[in-house]
């Protein structure tokens, strides 16, 4: 269901942290290329495909590490800090929108290739909208531990660095989040 996990992908060292600390552009250029993309896709299944949320998410992402880079201790992958900061960032997003009034869901991107039958395509472009909808709904922290899961594939200790829950509290909270997603959408 999710892309690849960050093991797939190329992390940046402790040492290139450093170098940001000490305003080095280059190395501040080779984060955001490095993670840019991964951190985007986890915010905007976060913020239910608003793009420009999304693309504002990140830019307040990488601020935010870029002034925070004093204190990245090492202890954990640079893509881990990175997850976690957006994911208070998200929270942020989500506490101001419920001050402000709800917007409807963006349109769902069609792929061509579900070019089946009108159908088909219908049926599938419904079920995006329930799942989106029923996203939207969940509790922060249970979409969280959903998207970074089955969207972004984290493993649970990843999830676990990231969230700073332990082992079973990461296992519980996807568990009732599956269980409150699955009530949301009538499964059962």
């Amino acid at each position: 269901m999710g892309e690849a996990s960050d093991k797939q992908y190329r992390e940046i060292n402790a040492e290139k942290v450093q170098a940001i600390q000490q305003g080095d552009e280059k190395a501040i250029a080779e984060l955001v290329r490095t993670y840019a993309e991964r951190i985007y896709r986890f915010v905007y299944h976060q913020v239910g495909g608003r793009e420009e949320d999304a693309e504002d998410i990140v830019q307040e992402t990488f601020l935010a590490a870029i002034k925070s880079a004093h204190r990245f201790q090492g202890s954990a992958r640079v893509s881990t800090w990175l997850y976690s900061i957006a994911a208070h960032k998200v929270a942020d997003y989500h506490r101001r929108k419920r001050r402000r009034k709800e917007e409807p869901l963006p349109p769902l991107e069609i792929d061509p290739s579900d070019l089946d039958s009108p159908e088909v395509l219908l049926e599938k472009a419904e079920l995006r909208e329930r799942i989106w909808a029923a996203l939207e709904r969940l509790p922060d922290h249970y979409r969280t531990v959903l998207v970074l899961r089955y969207i972004e594939g984290l493993t649970i200790n990843e999830i676990m660095e990231i969230t700073g829950q332990s082992q079973k509290s990461v296992e519980s909270t996807l568990t009732r989040a599956k269980r409150a997603m699955a009530n949301i959408l009538s499964i059962k």
